[in-house]
This record gives C-alpha cells, structure tokens and sequence, in this order.
C-alpha cells in the first residue's frame, strides 16, 4: 500500500491540504525554481512523492524565517554550509528573543504603571513616597543613546515642581541609576516629609492646561501648604475631546 502511495500522482489542490501551504504559494515557489514540476495531458501540475519531500524541506525552512532566495541557494550547499545557514539563523533568532523579552518587560512596566493610575484614580490624596530619587537634565536630549534607554525603558519623562518661593519645574529623566558623564537636575532630600498621590492631566495641545490646581486647592482647603510636586509620565489618552498626558504624580503637604 505504502509503495502504491510513493509512486501516485496529485494535483495541486491535495497537495496543498495536506500541507496546509496556500495554492498560491506552491506556484509561486514554482515560478522562483524551488522546485520543478511534470505536468499532465491537460497541463496540469502533477506532484509526485519526491515533489512531497522537496515541498515539506522548503516549508520547515520558510518556517524558519529563511528567505526564498536563500533557499535557493541552499539547494546547492554542502553539509557545511547548510550548519551554516541554521547556525546564522540561531544567532538572529536568539536577538530577536532578547529583544522581545525587553519589549515585554516595558510593557509590563507599562502595564504595572496604568494599574497605579487606576488605583490612584479610586484612592486619591492617599499619602505616599516618592519613587524617583533623582532627575538626570535633558542635556542629551538629542543623544541616539539617550532615546535607546527611554525606548528601553530605562528612562522616563519626569519632572519636579519646585516648593516655595519660586515654584519652578525642572524637567527631566528619572532613571534607575546614573552614570557619572550624566548630569542631575534635581535630587530628592531625604527627611520626615510626606506626600499624597494623584493623576496629573496636562492637556497636549495647551500645556498651561492642568488639574494641577484643582488639586493644590483640594489639600490648601484641607490646611496644608503644599512643597515639591513630583511627576513621573505614564501615558497618553483621550478624555472626553481633550488629548491628555498622564503623570502619576505626588504632591508634599506640608
């Protein structure tokens, strides 16, 4: 029975089933010589056992992520060369793994942080600490190195708002740690302070556009004066028909 299988002939259609390669594909494979067919009285395609194998070495490798033309080659290679082809694309795959793990992990972060948003949204003015211990200046603004640790997640859009007298922001990176070429804009001091959360809306088409003193008055009503407001960028998203940047952000009562 096994032999009388091995020397039948099909169409592409079959072929194309027990693969589970589209039709299209089989005949564009064709078309760029991976493989060459008999045809039939009525010129049709005729696919035999051998035409079988071949197809199925062609798949296992464009399921690898190999190109056509490199299969085409590959046809031609010796034991060596083909180790090669698998070794070469070991190597790229495992960067890819490497880079998808990072990119999972800020998206997790990412992910944690909205999570904080949600939360503060429910319990807000709830007294807590501060997790930036310093700002690194906006110096490097245009450095490629500088961007590659922000897309990393590494760094993150942060800034203080000064406490009294001259209330000023200090923009810049909170990073988790620094090195020594890189310059601080702020530092947190240690001491008994305290502070409690909120969200930070700023509007993005008019910056001047906030909640922040809707919160400053909600606390100067309770009796506190207000010091530090520490802001650290989450996300972007529409409310209501304003595009607002969200900072989970911290305000020091006093």
């Amino acid at each position: 029975m096994w032999d009388k299988e091995k020397y039948k002939t099909v169409n592409i259609s079959t072929i194309s089933e027990t693969l589970g390669i589209p039709a299209s594909t089989l005949r564009y494979w064709e078309s760029m010589g991976l493989i060459s067919l008999s045809r039939c009285d009525n010129n049709y395609r005729e696919y035999t056992y051998s035409s079988l194998l071949d197809l199925s070495d062609i798949y296992y490798l464009r399921k690898l992520g190999i190109s056509v033309k490199a299969i085409k080659e590959y046809q031609t290679f010796s034991l060596e060369d083909s180790k090669a082809v698998y070794l070469n694309k070991k190597t790229e795959l495992e960067a890819e793994i490497n880079s998808l793990s990072n990119t999972y992990s800020m998206l997790r972060k990412t992910l944690n942080l909205m999570d904080e948003l949600e939360y503060i949204r429910e319990h807000p003015y709830k007294e807590s600490r501060p997790d930036i211990p310093f700002l690194l200046n906006h110096s490097k603004l245009y450095d490629k190195e500088v961007w590659e640790k922000h897309f990393s997640g590494q760094y993150q859009f942060a800034g203080v708002r000064l406490g009294p007298p001259n209330c000023e922001w200090v923009w810049g990176w909170a990073a988790e740690s620094r090195k020594p070429d890189e310059e601080l804009a702020w530092t947190f001091a240690e001491g008994d302070r305290h502070f409690v959360q909120f969200i930070l809306r700023i509007d993005v088409k008019d910056r001047k556009h906030t909640n922040l003193d809707e919160a400053i008055n909600y606390l100067k009503a309770r009796g506190y004066n207000i010091g530090e407001i520490i802001v650290r960028y989450i996300t972007i998203a529409c409310e209501g028909q304003t595009r607002w940047d969200y900072y989970k952000a911290w305000i020091e009562i006093i």
